[in-house]
């Protein structure tokens, strides 16, 4: 297969890993960035020459040796998570394993400091907000409309769902969730898979690979 090149010279191309909810809002953060043209998607659920938000669907996830031996080399991880960040992260493994280059993706309508550091395939979407001296880790998703307060660790891995609100000075470790317009204030510590329900109001450290929900959360 030949890799399919760009009518936008000055762009470099993308490939998308997934064709669901995330990444059509990827579709339109890629875009809205207008970095890269994005070429096409791998999804095993649909068939090849199907078109997403008007991106085709070249085949599964089996082809990217062959794309990258033709020339591809930029991909993003499309698929979300629902507590269990597993998937995303042996995708990202995987691509890297290959040498794709995972870029971040940021919005232009998030607002990122110029003191905090967005880590390689990390994505931050419309309406986020990371304040200073934070760090927001490999292959992250930074949701709609989040705020990360300063000097945060946000590790890698991690899904940080719309509306979530980070207080100053927290560490989540890697593979953790954090569920719809949950709170987590000043100073707390996440664990390492640890998921923290929808809405719930974090007062204290989670350990790892835990469950907490509810107002305080526990």
């Amino acid at each position: 297969m030949g890799f399919k090149r760009s009518e936008e010279e000055s762009l470099q191309q993308i490939l998308i890993l997934g064709g669901g909810g995330h990444a059509r809002v990827l579709i339109d953060l890629i875009r809205s960035a207008g970095e890269y043209d994005i070429s096409g998607i791998l999804d095993t659920r649909f068939e090849a020459t199907a078109l997403i938000s008007g991106i085709p669907v070249l085949g599964k996830d089996d082809l990217l040796p062959e794309l990258y031996a033709n020339g591809a080399r930029h991909v993003c991880i499309g698929i979300g998570s629902i507590g269990d960040n597993s998937k995303r992260a042996k995708l990202y493994e995987t691509v890297k394993h290959i040498g794709f280059s995972i870029p971040p993706l940021v919005h232009p309508q998030a607002i990122v400091s110029k003191q905090s550091k967005i880590a390689e395939g990390a994505q931050v979407m419309a309406g986020a907000i990371i304040q200073t001296d934070s760090l927001i880790d490999e292959n992250t998703i930074i949701n709609t409309g989040a705020i990360v307060e300063h000097d945060c660790r946000i590790g890698k891995h991690v899904h940080v769902c719309p509306g979530v609100v980070i207080s100053g000075s927290v560490t989540i470790d890697d593979s953790a969730f954090i569920g719809v317009g949950a709170t987590i204030i000043q100073g707390a510590k996440i664990g390492g898979n640890a998921i923290v329900a929808a809405g719930a109001v974090v007062i204290s450290d989670v350990p790892d690979n835990s469950k907490v929900m509810g107002v305080p959360a526990r």
